[in-house]
């Protein structure tokens, strides 16, 4: 069952750094491509920007699981196990405040698309860039530390016999 955990927590945490960078690049090439007016951005960042919200719960509620499962001492250190649940809680946190605090009123500030931006939105946009740079980075960080290989240690010591030299 550990072993599963352990794919689940590595695949979810791996396919989520992925599909958040393919999000980013899409999102910027989108909002910067001349023919779209204001009004097809506006409408595109409410088509994409749950659909980026639901894969990231998905992926990192997968995450959560995976990692409570592998916090026994059979697979990973202890300190690292413990580390990646962490880590995925806080980018959980943050995920879940980046949304309801900052995505939700930027959201409500271009609706209706195409409407005039207000003065707040610059600000807004700001912290959802940094929020959203800096839970891919911990997530990126918990992604390598759970795919980094283990050393396993035997159980039992080896006794390597080295003759006696008398």
């Amino acid at each position: 069952m550990q072993s599963l955990c352990l794919i689940l927590t590595r695949f979810c945490l791996s396919a989520w750094v992925g599909a958040a960078v393919i999000f980013v690049i899409n999102g910027v090439q989108d909002v910067t491509f001349q023919p779209f007016d204001s009004l097809v951005r506006d409408q595109l960042i409410t088509l994409h920007f749950p659909i980026y919200y639901t894969v990231g719960w998905v992926l990192l509620a997968g995450a959560f699981l995976g990692s409570l499962g592998i916090r026994s001492k059979q697979l990973l250190p202890r300190w690292k196990s413990n580390l990646v649940l962490g880590l995925v809680i806080l980018t959980l946190a943050i995920s879940l405040i980046d949304y309801f605090w900052i995505y939700q009123p930027l959201e409500a500030m271009i609706t209706p698309p195409g409407s005039p931006r207000p003065a707040q939105f610059r600000g807004y946009h700001q912290a959802s860039k940094y929020v959203n740079s800096l839970n891919i980075l911990l997530t990126f960080i918990a992604a390598i530390l759970i795919n980094l290989p283990v050393l396993r240690q035997s159980a039992t010591i080896q006794n390597t016999s080295v003759p006696d030299v008398e």
